[in-house]
């Protein structure tokens, strides 16, 4: 399991945490970089000039979430091929229509099962056909939340079964439907964790959940923890940090920075 990440330094506390990779998320990337909702805004090339300054900040392996592809099949293959130029170890695919709306919202279109199909057998071949740099495909589906479980779990073994990596199933919040798809042996599931699921922790790896994503736990308690700090300086009170602390140093590697510099 591991939290969203959103920026260069939200990748080096988490490695310093010792999770095991690092998650971009796409509401955390587009609205901690760019300060836009996860509405489909940002376009191919910001996404990959920030998921390679994420990159380069962090050892871990990277999985980037791409959206819809960012058009059709011509455009999924140009996805593929430019994050793979990165580095990352694996994109997010989805099965929204394009442009995509933002899935904490009602208004959520997806594709027809045919449609969905299509669009990750195109992600599938254009990874295997990419010879710079392996790359994996995570196949996410929406369908939940709009068409229910048992239309998510024919996409997910249709999804598999066309090569996808990973199966990436939004929306899972009961313990019910949990158990439902971990039915599925070998799917390497994927699940993104609110704070509305009915099961634990406990559950997800009794069930053998493979990824678990904490997408926006990063991103929230950023904007909590400046909004206090914000509040505290305009009663001109001194925050509580007011200096630059030997740890974000560290994290951001200055020792290392400074025995540069003396050679």
């Amino acid at each position: 399991m591991t939290p969203g990440c959103h920026d260069p330094l939200s990748a080096k506390l988490i490695e310093k945490e010792k999770f095991n990779f690092i998650f971009i998320g796409g509401f955390a990337l587009s609205s901690g970089q760019y300060g836009y909702p996860d509405a489909g805004i940002i376009t191919l090339s910001e996404l990959v000039n920030s998921t390679r300054k994420i990159q380069r900040s962090t050892s871990l392996p990277c999985i980037v979430d791409a959206d819809t592809g960012f058009g059709g099949t011509i455009n999924i293959h140009r996805t593929v091929r430019d994050l793979a130029d990165v580095g990352v170890a694996a994109l997010i695919i989805e099965d929204q229509e394009f442009p995509k709306k933002c899935a904490l919202t009602e208004k959520v279109k997806i594709l027809n099962f045919q449609e969905s199909c299509e669009r990750i057998k195109a992600a599938v071949k254009a990874a295997k056909e990419n010879k710079k740099q392996d790359i994996g495909i995570v196949a996410r589906t929406d369908a939940y939340p709009v068409l229910g479980i048992k239309e998510t779990i024919k996409r997910i073994k249709a999804f598999k079964s066309l090569g996808a990596d990973v199966i990436f199933a939004t929306g899972i919040d009961t313990k019910k439907d949990l158990e439902a798809i971990s039915k599925y042996k070998n799917l390497n599931l994927m699940l993104n964790i609110t704070q509305n699921v009915e099961f634990s922790i406990k559950d997800l790896k009794k069930c053998g959940i493979r990824f678990a994503i904490y997408s926006q736990s990063i991103l929230n308690g950023y904007v909590d923890t400046t909004k206090t700090i914000l509040k505290t300086i305009k009663q001109e009170l001194i925050p509580r940090s007011k200096n630059l602390s030997n740890d974000t140093l560290n994290i951001l590697d200055f020792q290392k920075v400074l025995k540069i510099e003396k050679n």
